[in-house]
């Protein structure tokens, strides 16, 4: 290939970049009956606040970034139910949950690019006090702000009226009502249900080629073999990699499916203090770190019991993982994992 035709295929590699570019930051086509709320592209959306004064509470979409890559923060408002009313006789339990920021979820990451731009399904202008009576949008404790490069816009929020499933906005700034997409709101409410990671890896199982254990003191090793009849792996002693091991595979099918019930926030440890570590799993491929899991134990947080002798509280599995931004709440079979994982080292 010849200096110029060198030249002119970088000419036409840069032109495609460009429109790969332009077409993304391009406004989608509206549809019948369809407004621009908020003009701002997916590249300069910074925050979207969804915040409840009447339950005073709030959650945060935030671009974040740590050693995987890109994500959606999440920040979720802390709560405080120490001083409920409770029945006569009935222990007082401390139930606080601290602010938290944990990775948010596919689901996070499709709602924050709704918002670039965001775009309602009716405009209906400005609305005479009647009218925002009746829908609510006069007294509303329920508000909505989108914050991006050089914009910043506040929105009241209702949820859908009798008879509708699409929530109602207006803007603050302008008085202009619009009509928006359920997830706006329906998500932004159940967002530490619905919006929150719970994904312990991002890689997946079959790139794995070898696995490691440390539990007890004691590490083992096994050598990771495609399945060709079905997603997952075989487990393998380093020195007979021709005989699986089944009890292996058992056990560790069980710890590469545990599902948090819980997550905390990047930094946060249960009752303030750091679990006890209790069992290791690592991932490599080809010599490389892919991740780990770790298993942890805990004892929860004391009740405020009036009792002379309260039973002793039970220990509460916890795992982090090279993808958790922190330590995550397991359910009780973890415990008996880490037993398993024990023996299994030491075998």
């Amino acid at each position: 290939m010849t200096g110029r035709s060198v030249a002119v295929q970088g000419v036409l590699a840069a032109a495609a970049l460009v429109a790969a570019y332009a077409t993304w930051q391009r406004e989608p086509e509206l549809g019948k009956g369809e407004a621009i709320v908020v003009d701002v592209s997916k590249g300069d959306l910074e925050k979207i606040r969804y915040q409840d004064d009447e339950l005073k509470s709030w959650v945060e979409l935030v671009r974040d970034k740590d050693a995987n890559g890109s994500f959606i923060g999440v920040r979720l408002s802390g709560s405080d139910a120490s001083g409920a009313a409770l029945p006569s006789g009935h222990p007082v339990v401390v139930l606080k949950v601290p602010e938290r920021l944990v990775r948010g979820n596919e689901s996070a990451k499709k709602l924050f690019d709704r918002f670039g731009p965001l775009r309602a399904s009716r405009a209906l202008g400005v609305l005479d006090a009647a009218k925002l009576k009746e829908l609510g949008l006069d007294t509303t404790k329920k508000h909505l702000e989108v914050v991006g490069r050089g914009t910043k816009r506040r929105f009241a929020i209702v949820p859908a009226p009798s008879g509708a499933n699409e929530p109602y906005i207006r803007d603050e700034q302008d008085g202009r009502v619009y009509v928006v997409s359920r997830p706006v709101l329906s998500d932004m409410q159940a967002a530490a249900t619905n919006l929150v990671e719970r994904k312990m890896h991002d890689f997946r199982l079959e790139e794995v080629d070898r696995v490691v254990l440390t539990a007890g003191g004691k590490t083992k090793e096994w050598k990771a073999l495609r399945m060709d009849d079905m997603p997952g792996i075989r487990l393998a002693p380093m020195a007979t990699p021709d005989k699986p091991d089944e009890t292996a595979k058992t056990w560790h099918d069980r710890v590469w499916n545990l599902f948090p019930s819980e997550v905390l926030g990047k930094g946060e440890n249960p009752d303030g203090a750091a679990p006890k570590l209790s069992a290791k799993v690592e991932y490599f491929m080809r010599g490389r770190s892919l991740g780990f899991v770790e298993l942890a134990r805990a004892a929860p947080a004391a009740s405020n019991e009036s009792t002379a002798m309260p039973a002793p509280a039970p220990e509460i599995a916890y795992g982090r993982s090279e993808f958790t931004l922190g330590w995550a709440k397991l359910p009780g079979e973890a415990f008996s994992l880490v037993a398993e994982g024990e023996k299994l080292a030491g075998r």
